[in-house]
């Protein structure tokens, strides 16, 4: 009953790139999220500083992400949750792989953690192939890697979010009105909010450079006029 009460309360979620918004905040968010009971909410936020988007840093140790990311998965009991989570690691796999190769790394010895899902040995067997013979796994690797290529990091944002954002649009969890859906619903408004952050820290840069190079020489005149 807690499940129903909670996910109806909550408004419908659209397309990132439709939303300038996400339709409820971080805060309102959370206070919905306290209907849950505690234990409940502990394995949310547990899985949220693993697995949300916008939590997981290229800057982080590898080797420390993957065990956490081990240790988490292996407390999971629903089958539903599993899967997307390892469906989300596969994608980080994919993108540290290709950043690694960018940066002239070699292939990672096969006792290194710095990867985690199913396709760690997969990707080191086949580190010289452009896509590590994948793209037929993953539809979107080929364009995800000529954008990193090229250092369009808007355009590879956009890309990898969008990919994550009809992947989790397409599913259902196993039982309606469960902790999964609650958790897809989690999974779903945080590309909500990562996407319209993103697009607001870029809007602010841009606006700083037109200050500090479109608008000095009329400030100078006005001052001068002064």
């Amino acid at each position: 009953m807690i499940y129903v009460d909670l996910l109806c309360s909550l408004p419908h979620l659209e397309n990132p790139f439709v939303r300038k918004r996400p339709p409820i905040t971080a805060v309102q968010f959370r206070k919905r999220l306290n209907m849950l009971d505690s234990e409940s909410r502990d394995l949310i936020k547990q899985l949220s500083d693993i697995f949300y988007w916008g939590r997981i840093s290229l800057d982080e140790e590898d080797e420390a992400l993957v065990r956490q990311a081990k240790r988490l998965v292996d407390q999971v009991d629903e089958t539903d949750i599993k899967g997307w989570l390892l469906w989300r690691m596969d994608l980080r796999t994919v993108m540290a792989a290709l950043r690694r190769r960018k940066q002239n790394q070699p292939a990672p010895d096969a006792k290194a953690l710095w990867g985690y899902g199913r396709y760690v040995s997969h990707i080191a067997n086949y580190w010289s192939h452009p896509t590590f013979k994948l793209e037929s796994r993953f539809p979107w690797l080929p364009q995800a890697k000529e954008l990193l290529e090229q250092g369009d990091s808007y355009g590879l944002e956009q890309h990898l979010l969008s990919t994550e954002w009809h992947y989790y649009s397409r599913q259902q969890a196993d039982e309606q009105y469960s902790l999964s859906d609650v958790w897809l619903y989690a999974m779903k408004w945080d590309l909500v909010d990562r996407w319209c952050r993103y697009n607001a820290d870029l809007a602010k840069q841009h606006f700083e450079q037109l200050v500090q190079t479109g608008l000095k020489e009329p400030m100078i005149e006005l001052r001068a006029m002064s």
